[in-house]
Formats: C-alpha cells, structure tokens, sequence
C-alpha cells in the first residue's frame, strides 16, 4: 500500500472529526447512556464537561482526564449511538478522542505500542491455530492472498471476511463454510494478517498505520468483484464498516462493496435455511449477547429459533461491549458481568449458554467446569441440527489444563508445521491456560 493510503485516510477521518465538531452540541447524552461510566468510576453528572473534553482533545487541546478515562473504557458498545439527536456518532467521536490522547505521548511511543499490540496477537494466532489445524485445513480457512486480477472471472456472491483470529477457534469458521456450501452460496475467504482492519493500531493510538492498513485491506477485499463482504467479527464490521470504508469512499469517490454481518446474512436466508435444520435440538438456550452491534443479536436469535425444538432464553443482564476481551479495561466489572450472566442462566435452567463471537468463546468454555449448563458457541446449535458436527478443538486443549500434556497430544502438528516449542509454550500459556477465577455463588 503506498505512503498516501495514510495520508489519504488521516484527510478523510480529519474531515470527518470537524464535522463531529461542528455538529456536537455537548449535550452529554452519550456519555448518560454509555454503560461504562459507573464501572469506570465516572460521575455521570458530569457527562456535559466529558463531552467538552472529548470536543478539546479533538481540537489539539489537553482535554481533561475525565474525558480521556472515559475514551480509554470505551467497548464499543454502541449505546451512545441511538442516544444524539444530531448526526454525530459518538463511537467514532469517543475511538478519536482516545486517538487524539495516545498522540500526545509521541510517535515513536504509539508506533512501538501499536506494533507490539498487533505482533503479539499475530503471534498467538499464528502459532495456535497451526496446533489445532493440518496445512489443508489452515488453508481453506486463511487461503493466499491472490493479486489483482488472479481471481475467478465470474465473481462470488460474496466474501467471507473472517477477520485475524477467529481461527483460534476455527470450527467456528468451519461450520459457517459449511452452512455456506449447504446454501449452494459461492464465496472466497479472506482472512489473516494479510487483511488485518486495523482496529489493533487504531485502539493504540496508531491512525497513520491503522489507516494505511484499513485501505490495503479494503483495497483486497474488493479483488474477487463480489459485491458484498460478509464479516464475522464485530471489531471488524466496526472498524471496516464505520471508520475505514467511509474514508475510502471520501478518498476515492466509490464504495466498492457493502459489507455486513454473517448473522444477519443467514437472517436474510433463513427461508432457504429452514429446510436444512433436519435435527431437532431439544435445548433450552441463553446467549452471551453483546451490544456494539445489536442486529447480530436479534439475527441470532431468529435463526435458532427456527431450529425445531430449540427455545430461546431471554436473562435479565446488562447487554454491553463488542467482545469480551474489550471488557479487560474494567476487569472487576467483566468478572461482575460473568458471574450475572451465570447466574442468570443457572436461575433460568438453560441446558447451554451459548456465546455469540469468537472472543467471547474462548473465555466462555474456561468455565464449563463450573457451571450446570454447557458452554459452546451458537454456530455449533446451528451445526447440530443441520447433522454438522466439527469438534471444538480449543475447548478441547484447554480441557487438558497442562502445556506439555498439550504438546505431547499434538506433537504431528507441532513437527509439520515446524512449531519453535519454546514460543509455542509461551503462547499456550498466555492464551489458552491462562488463570480462571473461582465463581462464586453459582448454583449448579
């Protein structure tokens, strides 16, 4: 991607933050209906001077530390959306704001943070889905990029966007591709670093790079000609979606391709996907909803209810956040969270509390141990009445709780792949056997 892809972006977001300016009344609304202000040990009475402080951060002020906690804590929850009267998206506004307080600790600073937050990611990812997966399967789900004009002549209907790391749990990839193949739905997959959206970079402060990322992304995406980009992960749908391709198209003049949630595309099929749920599912299911995009919620719930025999459980517990892993910002709060959500569905006596995104899974099943309910991730409801069973081979490792009993169970994978042992332990601790509190008070 050349140097002017950033430059090009930064232009267009810059635009895009004066009329956030121009537009922003500082009314505090946003800041009144972001779920984060209590967790995050901000008065909500002062929502109109955070506003204010937000507006002076984007300016090239200092800003205030009220306004800058408030745009660290920031999940992406998207509740200050629907919460202004006047055009402006406050997530946008919120994700500039903290942009704007990382620069001031200078370029070399953010630019090393910014590398080092996406090296590390890249790594885990790297390295654990090379355990769980031979060659052939690995590169059905992260394929090789292809130069312009190396794709089909005819083009898909759609590309699948899976985003960087849903391949840590890659029967959730795997089941979509087969409900796809099921639906007779032509497609190329895109996914890995090679289309990284740039949301590592842009939650560090690194707009330059996140920007010039974000277009070669796009840029990429828009190779096989297929008119619409169907995503799987929600940092993705928001980064692309909400701050990467309105750039482009202030940059370039032209939208190359609509892009939307896979949930929402099946939601969109579901006549078609009716006739292929063959096996009833007699469950009693509670979802790990999040908030930063509340069509997936409502896409999900349809389509498993049209599963025969599957009911759908509604708990009374806060909806917040893009995943689980934006909640480590406030990490008493997600424990608080997990242990209400659990609460909830033990109270509700659901037989499986099923998340929604690939993040939260991977937390999710560290608890089956100590829950009544099983833990597993939707795509798998969906999967078990349609006769599609791929096991969950993260869940699986992680049951074994023991690195070198890890690497002993996958020592083929290990030499095929070339594995360096001593980063592979590493990565295994950190990602898959990190510590798991004890919940309290869960009735079982």
């Amino acid at each position: 991607m050349p140097e002017d892809g950033s430059v090009k972006f930064l232009e267009a977001v810059g635009s895009r933050v004066q009329d956030t300016l121009d537009a922003c009344t500082k009314c505090g609304k946003c800041v009144e209906a972001c779920p984060m202000v209590g967790p995050a040990g901000l008065d909500a009475g002062n929502a109109r001077e955070i506003v204010g402080g937000m507006l002076d951060l984007l300016s090239g002020g200092p800003g205030t530390p009220d306004a800058e906690r408030f745009a660290e804590v920031c999940t992406n929850s998207g509740k200050c959306i629907p919460a202004c009267d006047y055009g402006v998206n406050p997530r946008f506004m919120v994700n500039m704001a903290r942009v704007a307080a990382k620069e001031r600790l200078g370029d070399e600073v953010v630019r090393h943070g910014a590398k080092k937050f996406f090296n590390n990611m890249n790594r885990s990812t790297r390295m654990i889905s090379r355990l769980l997966l031979s060659p052939e399967v690995h590169a059905r789900l992260n394929p090789p990029l292809l130069r312009d004009g190396d794709y089909p002549a005819d083009p898909p209907d759609i590309v699948f966007y899976a985003g960087c790391n849903v391949i840590k749990t890659p029967h959730i990839a795997l089941l979509i591709l087969d409900v796809l193949d099921a639906l007779g739905v032509t497609y190329e997959v895109m996914g890995g670093a090679s289309t990284c959206c740039g949301i590592q970079h842009f939650k560090q402060g690194d707009a330059k790079i996140a920007g010039r990322i974000g277009f070669s992304t796009i840029e990429r995406l828009g190779r096989p000609r297929a008119a619409r980009v169907i995503s799987w992960c929600p940092s993705c749908q928001i980064q692309i979606g909400e701050v990467a391709l309105p750039a482009y198209e202030k940059s370039h003049g032209t939208m190359p391709f609509d892009l939307n949630p896979i949930t929402e595309f099946f939601d969109e099929n579901l006549d078609a996907l009716r006739p292929l749920f063959v096996n009833p599912v007699p469950k009693r299911v509670a979802l790990q909803e999040r908030s930063a995009l509340p069509g997936i919620n409502a896409a999900v719930k349809n389509v498993l209810s049209a599963i025969p025999d599957l009911e759908v459980v509604e708990l009374d517990v806060p909806i917040v956040s893009t995943q689980a892993s934006h909640l480590g910002v406030v990490p008493e709060y997600k424990a608080d969270l997990r242990e209400m959500e659990f609460k909830a569905a033990a109270a509700a006596g659901v037989t499986t509390f099923a998340s929604i995104f690939h993040g939260c899974h991977r937390e999710l099943i560290k608890f089956q141990s100590q829950v009544s309910f099983e833990t597993l991730n939707f795509m798998e409801l969906i999967g078990e009445s349609m006769g599609i069973h791929i096991p969950d081979l993260y869940k699986r490792l992680q049951v074994m709780g023991d690195i070198d009993a890890i690497i002993t169970d996958t020592a083929d994978l290990i030499d095929i792949h070339r594995l360096d042992l001593e980063t592979l332990r590493d990565v295994i601790a950190k990602d898959i056997l990190d510590s798991v509190p004890t919940l309290g008070g869960i009735s079982r």
